[in-house]
């Protein structure tokens, strides 16, 4: 058996051995390589949709900001605070309610006239 061993065990054979594990040792590295390149593209992909949902929330906030800073949102929220009510609107105040577990609740409701109502009051020159 060892004779049949040394039979094969030439120097074309060695050098083919050789040849072959430096072959497979190169794809396997080249594997390797392939597979953390595609771990890091995943990385920066990600990295990119993060920053893209990052500019997204930053414009989001400076549009909130800059609705915080109109006439219209000014005057909703005084309107809110202050408890008043625009021409047209009627403003009901509800009695306040004992309960046991608050002691006052008082609820503001603005009551709006449809579209149509509204035109028959300016109309027809009715005020309230």
């Amino acid at each position: 058996m060892f004779a049949e061993i040394k039979k094969h065990l030439t120097l074309n054979n060695t050098v083919l051995l050789i040849a072959l594990m430096l072959a497979l040792s190169w794809a396997w590295s080249t594997i390797n390589v392939l597979a953390k390149n595609y771990d890091l593209e995943r990385q920066v992909e990600q990295a990119r949709l993060d920053t893209d949902i990052m500019k997204l929330q930053n414009e989001n906030l400076r549009l909130e900001q800059a609705y915080y800073q109109t006439p219209e949102y000014l005057e909703l929220s005084a309107r809110t605070l202050l408890n008043k009510a625009q021409p047209g609107e009627h403003l009901v105040i509800l009695p306040r309610v004992e309960n046991a577990t608050s002691t006052t609740a008082t609820a503001v409701t603005v009551v709006e006239k449809s579209n149509f109502e509204q035109w028959m009051d300016f109309l027809f020159g009715r005020r309230e």
